[in-house]
């Protein structure tokens, strides 16, 4: 059987541990971009030694974040963007559509290339209009991390969001202020039947210690900036590991433009990225995981759905940082700075749904912000800006997409190398002023407990940010009725041999990090599908 697998972010990893599992080995389509050498040959030094060894230079080029004096920086990878791509640099407008597109990735491993990698399961009212239970869900995240170094402690949390790896031992430390914060938010927890709330140490997939020549966390305080010890996952790992063990053929630098079956076959057309080349793949089955951006226009474009307005949900939120009466001892750079603690709470006026809320002391991009680097932190005043903040929290929120604005997108006559290029638009849910504050007061309720006060000017809203999950473009659902909708397997469109393995098929999309989740349900799809 011929099979192919088109991306190689976290969704085409759980598809592709699932066929190799039933003996396939199937052909992996995908753009790969990957980080410009000169960045890899820093990243390659800086790695084999220790923190301590670094140069003034080399600290420049791995600290260096071009947006870090914007109102909301981006996640970059030792100052490059290489891993973000959109149709054109255009804001997307909320009133008009406009030649532009959302962001996705082309990056050999997706989106996970630079993003962190938060994980939690999802709850039973999160997820309760999808078409399958969290008990099947949750196997197949667990069949997922086998080989997966996960930072998992057993604590509050895992009352309502079930471990992955039970008495697993491997936590990240936390610092002595880490452990007062989340002593402090624990003690102060006021769970009812009408308000629930739960706090715990962050779930993170990183390696907290070393094994043989995989590098453990080296708390180097730049973890924001791309982990240069591949301590954090990242779904090349995995990809490039079959590549080595010959489990998979890798085909890069290529684009799929449309996809169609043809009696039991399935027809690929792609065009290579460099040399404009076309090319069609025959196939038994493929499995679509180009993000939900890209599989949105594949989908369009292979049934010429020109005009066709697609939503892709969104989930919503904020950052909000606080100033603490409490001070919170920061040990900078000498720390993990991924989210440190992770807050849960319902706020049942609004709806079933948890909001999501990562909490964090200053990470190197704040501490950036404030001035205070490398080459400053032994001055008088990087001193003082480290000592003060110990008095600085910094929480973002996410919520359930049932709360989030959406954008509404469409292909029309512009093409570049025979790829559509997206028309879009937001809409913003009318109510996310409303929700937002609603949010806001219960989150500044639970922090003013322990003396600590929003700094209101600060905050940031997500409406229009691009560090929040999207998909939901093709949901599937247990009777497929709009032209968008698809079947438990993720097939559109009543075809039997393509399945949409990504973001795009969620049908609602739970405020915690959706990474793992999504890759756990290309896992079941797959599973599935290999065994028809």
């Amino acid at each position: 059987m011929k099979v192919v697998v088109v991306g190689s972010g976290l969704s085409a990893v759980g598809a592709l541990k699932a066929l190799i599992a039933a003996g396939v080995k199937p052909v992996v389509v995908d753009a790969g971009h990957k980080l410009e050498l000169p960045l890899q040959n820093v990243k390659s030094r800086l790695s084999s030694v220790h923190p301590s060894s670094w140069s003034s230079e080399d600290l420049k080029v791995l600290a260096n974040n071009k947006t870090s004096k914007s109102a909301v920086p981006k996640k970059l990878v030792m100052g490059s963007d290489y891993f973000y791509a959109t149709d054109s640099p255009n804001p997307i407008r909320s009133d008009v559509f406009s030649l532009t597109s959302p962001p996705y990735s082309l990056a050999l491993g997706g989106f996970s290339s630079g993003w962190g990698g938060a994980f939690l399961p999802p709850s039973e009212s999160d997820i309760a209009d999808w078409p399958i239970s969290r008990e099947e869900l949750v196997t197949h995240m667990r069949e997922c991390v086998r080989n997966i170094a996960c930072s998992e402690p057993d604590d509050d949390l895992s009352e309502h969001f079930p471990l992955l790896k039970s008495g697993s031992n491997e936590v990240l430390t936390l610092t002595a202020g880490q452990q007062k914060l989340l002593r402090a938010l624990r003690s102060g927890m006021k769970s009812t039947s009408r308000g629930p709330e739960v706090v715990g140490q962050s779930r993170v997939m990183t390696r907290s210690v070393s094994t043989g020549s995989l590098n453990g966390c080296q708390y180097c305080g730049f973890c924001s900036s791309g982990c240069v010890y591949d301590a954090i996952y990242k779904a090349d790992f995995e990809i490039s590991q079959m590549i080595r063990d010959e489990q998979i053929d890798y085909l890069g630098g290529w684009l799929v433009t449309t996809m169609a079956e043809s009696g039991s076959m399935v027809e690929i057309s792609m065009v290579n990225e460099s040399t404009g080349e076309n090319q069609i793949l025959e196939v038994d089955q493929a499995f679509l995981a180009a993000g939900a951006v890209n599989s949105t226009r594949i989908l369009l474009q292979s049934q010429s759905m020109f005009g066709f307005k697609a939503t892709i949900k969104q989930t919503g939120g904020f950052i909000q940082p606080f100033a603490s009466a409490v001070h919170y001892p920061v040990s900078w750079p000498e720390q993990n700075t991924q989210s440190n603690l992770f807050l849960e709470f319902k706020e049942l006026e609004l709806s079933e749904h948890w909001v999501h809320v990562q909490i964090s002391q200053p990470n190197e991009v704040l501490m950036s912000k404030l001035g205070l680097t490398h080459s400053r932190i032994n001055s008088v005043r990087g001193k003082l800006v480290k000592f003060a903040s110990g008095n600085l929290l910094v929480a973002m929120l996410n919520t359930h997409s049932a709360h989030g604005s959406s954008y509404v997108v469409q292909i029309g006559s512009h093409f570049v190398n025979g790829i559509s290029q997206f028309e879009s638009k937001q809409f913003v849910n009318p109510d996310h002023r409303f929700i937002m504050n609603a949010l806001n007061r219960r989150l500044k309720k639970i922090f003013r407990r322990h003396g600590a006060v929003a700094l209101g000017f600060l905050r940031q809203e997500s409406s229009r940010g691009i560090g929040y999950h999207f998909g939901s473009s093709f949901p599937m659902t247990l009777k497929p009725k709009s032209p968008t909708d698809t079947d438990r397997l993720g097939r559109p469109f009543g075809w039997q041999n393509v399945f949409v393995v990504d973001t795009s098929v969620l049908p609602s999309i739970p405020g915690t990090s959706i990474g793992m989740l999504s890759m756990a349900n290309a896992h079941r799809i797959a599973t599935t599908a290999i065994a028809i």
